[in-house]
């Protein structure tokens, strides 16, 4: 039913703009799942909730060139490499679905290993990218959902886009939002022999004090 509503945009009572795209959603699906729109639709408060109209600006994020780069911490934007217009989409789909990227994180397809860290394209950037755009528009279902589909990714050995998730996992989510990052930290020290030798992830770990400083509190622990 909630498929068809958002495949045929039927008794919609509100439009996301994002860049060309147009979205014809429901108040009463979206506003009790996420306190961004909850609070944008008040009436009387914001223009939103006036008009009906929300735009979110967004890009469609990195061309190709960028990919052939190596990593660094540095190049990181949220407007580049989190809220792009893929990840508004799959946000929006995840209002009516509770799920995202279905197809592509079917369990049959999950259990292809897939050993690239350096990916910038990948499973584990994906889902870091949508657990910051539910941090962002306060979508606590996405959040977890994201952080389980990122474990779930890597047990199965599936490791494109390990770098740019990790990334992704610090750079845009405040430090004492712990979900998404203790699932990256269980994954790093899962494989952490393997990474010993994989200098890209090594940099990428003395880059981020706090990932540093986590896998170095979660070694005196043990």
């Amino acid at each position: 039913m909630l498929d068809r509503l958002q495949a045929n945009g039927a008794y919609s009572d509100l439009k996301i703009v994002c860049g060309s795209d147009k979205y014809l959603v429901h108040k009463n699906i979206i506003c009790p799942q996420s306190d961004f729109f909850r609070t944008a639709c008040r009436p009387n408060t914001f223009k939103e909730g006036q008009t009906g109209v929300i735009n979110i600006p967004a890009s469609p994020g990195r061309n190709d060139d960028f990919f052939t780069r190596p990593i660094s911490i540095e190049d990181f934007d949220w407007d580049l490499d989190a809220e792009t217009t893929k990840s508004v989409k799959l946000m929006i789909h995840y209002f009516y679905h509770h799920d995202y990227l279905e197809q592509e994180t079917s369990p049959e397809l999950r259990k292809l290993v897939h050993y690239n860290t350096k990916a910038r394209k990948g499973l584990l950037a994906e889902h870091s990218r949508m657990y910051a755009m539910g941090e962002k528009y306060g979508i606590p279902g996405l959040k977890t959902l994201a952080a389980t589909k990122f474990r779930k990714t890597m047990t199965y050995f599936n490791h494109a886009g390990l770098t740019a998730g990790i990334i992704i996992a610090y750079k845009s989510t405040p430090e004492a939002d712990k979900q998404l990052r203790d699932v990256v930290l269980d994954g790093v020290d899962s494989y952490r022999v393997l990474y010993l030798e994989d200098a890209e992830i090594q940099q990428i770990i003395s880059s981020i004090p706090d990932l540093a400083y986590d896998i170095n509190d979660d070694i005196v622990i043990r």
